[in-house]
């Protein structure tokens, strides 16, 4: 009963704090993440327990150690990180802001390392990861790095608008998985199912979109505080 009642209290003190804005980006991210998430079911069929849902993966059953810790990490990273880019989460809730960006640092080395390990180290057939997309792979699991250690680095520094700028872009490429799936509904509602260099264009694709948003995000927030700094300054 009383954690029922601490999670309801959360609960009532986060509605009151959130504008329309940060619902709805928490929300979408929140169901960005759900793309990963899925994950759990792979975990829970590696432990023997035949589901019957996710199709055979030959890589993971014969070395299923870097499956696990991306599938792991990669959960924490993306429900955890949707939470770090609320403006009035940050505000009234700034030791959470703290506390979790330490696991997302974390978590989010993990997700990128072990994703450079599978890219590696798995023996993927042609059809499911051509040349184009290794390339791309290793590129955005990099990327994820330095953008993740470059934001702890800044805000060690107390540089906290580069801090904002590397860890939106880092978020941005960990959540690859969920915008992949979006671009593959669209496509197989209207072509069939992507493979070959097909799928490997399109799942590029889905990096270079979260990327092109996360320089969006970036210069509307960069576009705003300019606009309240001279607001401030006409006022003085």
């Amino acid at each position: 009963m009383n954690s029922t009642l601490v999670a309801y209290f959360l609960g009532y003190r986060l509605m009151n704090h959130l504008n329309k804005t940060e619902w709805l980006v928490l929300l979408g991210l929140l169901l960005l993440s759900t793309i990963p998430s899925l994950g759990i079911i792979r975990l829970i069929e590696l432990l023997n327990v035949d589901l019957n849902i996710m199709p055979a993966n030959p890589r993971i059953e014969v070395e299923p150690m870097p499956a696990v810790f991306h599938i792991i990490s990669s959960i924490t990273y993306c429900i955890f990180g949707a939470f770090q880019f609320l403006p009035n989460m940050r505000s009234y809730y700034p030791i959470w802001h703290k506390v979790s960006g330490r696991v997302l640092v974390l978590t989010g080395v993990i997700s990128a390392s072990s994703g450079l390990w599978m890219t590696h180290y798995y023996a993927f057939p042609v059809s499911l990861q051509g040349n184009l997309l290794y390339l791309v792979r290793i590129t955005v699991g990099l990327l994820m790095l330095m953008f993740i250690l470059l934001g702890l680095f800044f805000i060690l520094k107390n540089k906290i608008p580069q801090h904002q700028e590397c860890m939106i872009r880092a978020y941005a490429i960990g959540q690859g998985a969920g915008t992949q799936s979006i671009i593959f509904v669209i496509w197989m509602m209207i072509f069939d199912e992507p493979n070959g260099f097909t799928r490997d264009v399109l799942m590029a694709t889905a990096w270079v979109v979260n990327l092109a948003l996360a320089e969006w995000v970036i210069n509307r927030v960069k576009l705003t505080s300019r606009t309240v700094i001279k607001t401030n300054y006409k006022a003085m």
